[in-house]
């Protein structure tokens, strides 16, 4: 039927209701009024849920255009008066100068003088593979057998790990390292609070093997764009920016670009792993498959960091030291950008220093105009805990405790590593309090077995490898 035809019958159709029957009802209205004016709010100061540290997201989507090398002077001004109006409660102003905050940003001159457009800038696979230094050898020797018959277990793991490390970090995400150790000193050598496993970045994963289960080795970024449509009902940063996107019927890889001012931070880096515990000892696999992942909500940098995170953990499963698992990693990053080049900076910074946290300090302040949520200081920090620690899974976490930024999601990314390399590292105490039971906010997923999805997962490695 033709949509004017359907409309035309539609109408035809339609009777005048007795009202003395069928009394008005504006409620669902008045519903999505007092969501619309609670969600702007939030985007503008909110706590992060986990940990109550402090959050201003569309103020530090001007801060995120600056460090992409634009003149965001006029946007400052706007997010200042923003700010004002947000404490001040009245919503229609706050909707007015969202917009004039929106188009400024949107219209921002590029500034020619900063450094940031002096980086190599690959987009597409192709490009991106045509950079990694891993390339210069032939594309068959990028695989290294792995012993299939303990696969399985070593993706429980990678899976145990992360969700140990997520459910570590959670409270204390948001602030700085001395902030965290003074808050809680020694209490950082185990969980600060109740552990939960209730965690965004895990959301994304089952997500990724929906979508891998479902599309097989055909999978491609739509695949996984319309799980997210069917699965996630809300997201942050470029999270929610791409969900965004993707409900107007812009697909990746413009769902990831298109107005997604923070399309360079960490959302990409921190759920990137399920795409290396699906591609174990490969990879060169594991790259593609986070890139496929990665440009539904980001771009550049932001891709290159869920290279590496997928990358990190594929790599887990053939080496077994956390310093040797960083330095092959390396090769899968393409050179010249700047991502690549604060990962150079950061390799150099720990083989040239004893202590994690004089090491750190130094990135804290070269990376002051960067959000905590950012890649960089975050991959930095996933750096000194993988150098760090010594294979140590309990010092790893303590290492990024003391670096702290966005820790769940690097201590996630940390641990599934390390427990993919050697699951006996987690000492039984960081898994007790689960009961094997992951709980999660996606319909059909609330409450499963973390076995089970190490099976799971086992079963999509195989069958993407048919």
């Amino acid at each position: 039927m033709k949509a004017w035809e359907y409309q035309l019958e539609m109408r035809r159709r339609a009777k005048p209701v007795d009202f003395t029957e069928n009394p008005r009802d504006w409620s669902a209205s008045f519903e999505a009024f007092e969501y619309r004016k609670g969600m702007l709010a939030l985007l503008w100061k909110s706590e992060v849920p986990g940990s109550r540290a402090p959050e201003a997201l569309l103020h530090a989507a001007v801060q995120a255009w600056h460090n992409r090398g634009y003149d965001v002077s006029e946007a400052e001004r706007i997010a200042e008066r923003g700010l004002k109006v947000c404490a001040g409660g009245d919503h229609g102003k706050l909707e007015r100068i969202t917009a004039e905050l929106m188009h400024a940003l949107e219209n921002a001159p590029k500034d020619p003088t900063h450094p940031y457009w002096s980086y190599n800038q690959p987009e597409t696979w192709e490009e991106i593979m045509a950079c990694m230094p891993a390339m210069k050898e032939s594309l068959e020797d990028h695989a290294e057998d792995v012993d299939d018959s303990d696969v399985e277990r070593r993706i429980l793991g990678g899976w145990t790990g992360q969700i140990v490390g997520g459910s570590y970090g959670t409270a204390m995400e948001g602030y700085t390292g001395d902030a965290i150790r003074e808050a809680y000193g020694d209490r950082l050598n185990y969980y600060v609070a109740e552990p939960e496993t209730y965690n965004d970045d895990i959301t994304y994963e089952l997500a990724f093997l929906a979508a891998a289960d479902e599309a097989g080795p055909g999978l491609s970024s739509r695949d996984i764009a319309n799980k997210w449509l069917e699965l996630i009902p809300s997201g942050w940063s470029a999270e929610y920016f791409a969900l965004e996107n993707l409900r107007r019927g812009i697909y990746p890889p413009e769902s990831g670009r298109f107005r997604n001012y923070y399309s360079e931070w960490i959302g990409a880096q921190m759920r990137t792993m399920v795409c290396g515990l699906v591609a174990p000892g490969d990879p060169l696999r594991a790259a593609r498959y986070a890139y496929l992942d990665s440009v539904v909500s980001h771009e550049k940098n932001g891709v290159y960091a869920g290279i590496h995170s997928a990358v990190l953990t594929s790599l887990a499963f053939v080496v077994d030291d956390t310093r040797v698992l960083l330095k092959h990693a390396r090769d899968y990053v393409p050179d010249g950008t700047e991502f690549a080049s604060v990962l150079d900076d950061a390799m150099e910074s720990v083989q040239a220093n004893k202590d994690h946290i004089e090491s750190y300090k130094r990135f804290e302040e070269k990376l002051k105009t960067y959000n905590w949520i950012h890649a960089y200081p975050n991959m930095v920090a996933v750096v000194h805990s993988l150098w760090y620690c010594r294979n140590d899974f309990d010092k790893a976490l303590r290492i990024l405790a003391d670096c702290g930024a966005d820790v769940d999601c690097n201590a996630g990314e940390v641990c599934c590593a390390m427990g993919a390399m050697n699951p006996d590292c987690i000492d039984p105490r960081w898994t007790e309090p689960f009961n094997n039971q992951l709980e999660t906010y996606l319909p059909g997923f609330e409450s499963m077995e973390i076995t089970a999805l190490a099976r799971w997962t086992y079963e999509i490695y195989r069958k993407l490898q048919a």
